[in-house]
């Protein structure tokens, strides 16, 4: 019977470990931390360049699978509110540039919105954002407020629009 109560916790932990992984975040809202990095089109990007605009912000690679699945709907609610003020950035946790500017034209996206600059400056921009796994999304207001953090497939035009 100590077996069992042993993998009830065991599974009980699994089960919070996922859906804080795949759920929307619970936490409070906080301002996003202030970061710049140049995106693959060499141009230098801060985040203070969409001041008093709503950002979509994904953290994603080319190598991960779910990334690659979720990436052209986070395309598809930024297309569909770019006109209400609504940007999209994607940071990069590929290896180097070209593999995300491989992926990025061979698959028809822009690559002016895709940061990275190095490995190890994605990398310091996504331990700025507690981020622990890949794809992760916020979703920040107009005036620098994380109003969501998760996994993209939680994100919809519904859930951006309260911060239109």
């Amino acid at each position: 019977m100590k077996d069992i109560g042993a993998w009830i916790l065991v599974g009980v932990a699994a089960l919070a470990i996922v859906g804080a992984l795949l759920g929307p975040s619970e936490t409070e809202p906080r301002p996003a931390p202030a970061f710049g990095l140049v995106n693959l089109d060499g141009d230098v990007v801060s985040l203070a360049d969409f001041e008093g605009r709503v950002v979509l912000l994904d953290f994603w690679a080319s190598w991960c699978k779910p990334c690659v699945k979720t990436f052209p709907a986070l395309h598809e609610i930024h297309d569909a509110l770019a006109d209400q003020g609504v940007d999209l950035l994607v940071v990069s946790l590929d290896k180097s540039a070209e593999d995300s500017i491989s992926y990025l034209t061979e698959n028809g996206y822009a690559t002016d919105n895709v940061l990275w600059g190095s490995l190890a400056e994605a990398r310091a921009v996504r331990d700025l954002y507690e981020v622990v796994g890949i794809p992760h999304s916020f979703v920040i207001d107009r005036t620098g407020i994380i109003r969501y953090s998760g996994h993209p497939v939680h994100l919809s035009i519904d859930t951006v629009e309260p911060w239109l």
